[in-house]
Order: C-alpha cells, then structure tokens, then sequence
C-alpha cells in the first residue's frame, strides 16, 4: 500500500502562513480595541469641554423659569446666541437642551433650547426647534429612559445614539437650579460615523505592516529550512529508498551498499528548533519594542505638556503668567492683521504692596497678590487672567465680559471699595487696586501693544485718582 506524501516543506509553509495570519489577527484585534479606546477617550474629553463651556453660559435659575413658562427671558436668546456660536466653533452634530417627559413612544420630550448654524438659524425655517416644542417620534423610549436617568445621576453620561443620519456619540448632563432641582438634560451629540472607517483605515495600516514584517520573517525561515533541514531529509530518504530497492531480493551482499548522505540528524532538529524559537522571540520583541516606543513617546509627551503648563502658569497665583501672555498676544496680533480682531485689554495694579510688605511682612503681601488675583478671576471669569508683574494683573477682555465692561469695572470698583471699608479686616487683607481699560480701535491701533499702552495709562490715571482720594 502507497502512502500518501505529505511534503515536509508544504507543511512547513502551511504551518508558517497560519501562523502569520493568526499573528496579524490577534494584532489586529488588539491594535482595533486599543485604538478605538483611544478615540472614544479623546472624543469624551471633548465633549466634556463642550458641556463645560456651555454650562458657564447658563443661568440655571433662569432657564428654569423659562421652561416652566413657555417665555424666552434676555438671557435665553444671550444663551441660544452663545451656544449658535458653539455650532460654528466646534465639530459637533447638535448641542441642546430637552426635559423628558414620559417614556411613552411619542410625545416624549421637550425641547428647551437648541443651538444651529447661522445658516439654518437665519434661513427662515419654521422647522426649528423652539422652547415648549413637543416630539412627534424623533426620540426612542431607550433614549427617554437614558435621559431620565441623567436627570437623577450626578455627572456626565456618554452612550452611542442611532439615528436616521447614522450613530452620534452622545455626552449628557442634568441641568440644575441653585437649589439642586433637576429641570432638564443638556446633551452633545458628535457624528461618529466616519471613527470606524478611522479605526479600520489605522488597523489596515499596521496589520500590512505586520504582515510585510511575517513574510520576510516566513521567506528567510524556509529558505533556511530548504537548506538545513528538507533537503538533508531528502538526501536521507533517497538514500534509504536506494538501499530498500537495491536490497530487495538481492543476495549479493556487496551490493548491499547504503550512500551516506553526511547527514547529523540530531544537531539539524536542535537547529531547527531554536530558529522557530528564535524567530518567535523576534516577533514578540519586535512587537514589545512598538509597544514601549508607543509608551515612552506618551509619557515624553505628557512630560511635555506638563512642562508648558508650568512655563504658562505663575507659581503664586496658579493663574497664567506672563509668558503665556505674550503667547496670546501673538495670537491676537494676527487677528488684528486679519481685521478679525475684536477684543479688549485691561490693566489692574495693586496698590500699596511695598506697605504691606514693609509693615507686616513678604507672606501678607503675597497674600495680598492672590486675593486680588482671586477677585480679578471672578469678576472678568469669562476672560483669561494673567499676573505680569509683581503686582500688576492683564485681562484679555472676550465674549461676555467685552460685551459688559462698564458693568464689570463698576463692579470691581465696588468690590475694592467694599473691601477697604469692612473693618472686620485686617489692615494687611484691606487691599486696593486700580484698574483701567481699552478697547481695540482698528482706526488708532496698529497692534495690541497699542492697546494695552492705552489700558495702562487709564490705569495709572486711575491710580493718581484714588491716592488723590486717599490724601
């Protein structure tokens, strides 16, 4: 009976390729997983920024009150405005805010406020959602279920949302009155759609890689195997089939001669399996050496950030310093190059800190420093804050605090005089500041410096003013 041959370099071939093809399946799956992880983490991050810097907009108290009358209040078209701009601004899909109202499979949902493009916004569209605006069948009881219990939980949730679009990746919140009340759920939706053809395209990439790297790996092995390991084999079975047919029915036994084909069987096995063993190893290292790559290159970069965040950031305030003012100033720069530029620079001083520091020590003076800084940072708590100089603070005046200047100088004035005024201070916690401003002028201002020259001589204006006062 003939036996069926099995060539030992088929099998070895065959052997190699399922190997490298299970490789590259559990690299892939491994690389998908971790990568999608990646994504899904940055895109929470996200989201939770976008919530953030909606929710410093709104006046919970109010909003409150609109969705219990039906009526939009001045601050809700200054929210709705804010969060168009947010539109505009920011990758999303739909920024809004809904109260749920049952869990039936329509008419289940409030619209209270929602944001859209300014092409959608000034297009005339009845379609629009408005405060009150009651869903046909636009939200599944699923999703009612979820938002309801956002109302009830503290926090951010995030969950994936189908729609007739395709999926948005959907970060929620429950909104509040100043009394802890839940009142409604304010919610990011971000298009996904195109993270799995991310994630695929990046798996693709490094699966080819891989599978480059195997090959080569696969070609070198067998040709390593053809020369020390099939064909002394061969060499071995030929001279063993030889001998077999020239052995049988002979009785000369001078023809019975076996053709030694030098072969050291047990050295070759030995070799053979320390190139496997050796080529495995060379996978695995190649691999853990991407992985630690991958590792050291987050931990430089999380060094890095870190770094520029202390370069940025003054030591004795934990405002930023004035580094990161020139950094901003460079930016603007180029919005008034642009003739985008719309903002406006103010200039606080503290006044009388070598006094404190003279009379009742260097600590009541630093003190002194981040009181004032705290003041400033609540006051313009819509403007980045920067401590220049010893004692002299810059507000880059944006959005709402550029909007209310006037309102907020009077209310930093009032504040200093409140404080300077409450004899339940101490003489080193009565501090005094002066402040002044300028608004940039395309018309007289050729850069920000020009600006910021105005808003210090206003400030030292107002300066000689209350020394005047005080003498």
């Amino acid at each position: 009976m003939e036996i069926k041959k099995k060539p030992l370099s088929r099998s070895i071939t065959i052997g190699c390729s399922l190997f490298i093809v299970l490789l590259c399946v559990v690299l892939g799956i491994m690389n998908y997983l971790g990568y999608k992880e990646a994504l899904y983490n940055r895109y929470e991050a996200y989201i939770t920024n976008i919530l953030k810097y909606t929710e410093s907009f709104i006046d919970n108290d109010d909003l409150k009150n609109c969705v219990d009358t039906g009526v939009e209040s001045e601050k809700f078209y200054e929210l709705r405005d804010a969060m168009d701009r947010e539109m505009e601004e920011f990758d999303i899909h739909y920024l809004y805010a809904v109260k749920p109202l049952n869990t039936d499979p329509t008419k289940n949902v409030m619209s209270v406020i929602s944001a859209e493009n300014y092409k959608d916004r000034n297009s005339g569209d009845d379609d629009l959602l408005w405060l009150g605006w009651i869903s046909d069948d636009e939200f599944d009881v699923r999703t009612v279920e979820k938002f309801f219990e956002i109302m009830n939980s503290e926090g951010i949730t995030f969950f994936e949302e189908k729609t007739e679009w395709g999926i948005d990746y959907t970060g929620a919140t429950a909104l509040r009155t100043s009394s802890g009340e839940p009142y409604a759920v304010l919610a990011v939706d971000v298009d996904i759609n195109e993270i799995n053809k991310v994630i695929i395209s990046h798996v693709i990439k490094n699966s080819v890689v891989i599978l480059v790297i195997g090959v080569l790996f696969m070609v070198g092995f067998l040709v390593w195997a053809q020369t020390n390991v099939t064909e002394p084999i061969t060499k071995l079975e030929n001279s063993v089939v030889k001998f077999a047919s020239n052995s049988h029915g002979q009785r000369d036994i001078n023809a019975l001669n076996f053709v030694d084909p030098d072969i050291h069987t047990h050295n070759e096995v030995e070799t053979l399996s320390n190139a496997v063993r050796s080529m495995t190893e060379d996978m695995k290292d190649y691999v853990k050496g991407i992985a630690t790559a991958e590792e050291i290159a987050a931990d430089m970069q999380i060094q890095a950030n870190y770094m520029n965040e202390l370069a940025n950031k003054d030591i004795l305030t934990g405002i930023r310093n004035k580094n990161a003012y020139e950094q901003e100033i460079a930016g603007l720069n180029e919005l008034v190059e642009s003739g985008k530029a719309r903002f406006g620079i103010a200039m606080i001083d503290l006044n009388f800190l070598k006094t404190i520091n003279d009379n009742y020590g260097h600590e009541k003076g630093d003190n002194a420093i981040k009181r004032l800084s705290a003041i400033v940072c609540d006051v313009f708590s819509h403007s980045p804050v920067f401590r220049i100089g010893g004692d002299e603070f810059a507000i880059i005046l944006m959005g709402n605090d550029y909007e209310n200047i006037e309102m907020l100088m009077d209310l930093f004035k009032e504040k200093m005089i409140m404080i300077e005024n409450d004899d339940d201070l101490n003489e080193w916690d009565k501090i005094s500041a002066a402040i002044g401003y300028a608004i940039y002028d395309k018309n007289i201002d050729e850069n920000v410096n020009s600006v910021f020259r105005r808003a210090d001589e206003n400030m030292y204006k107002n300066k000689k003013m209350m020394k005047a006062v005080r003498e």
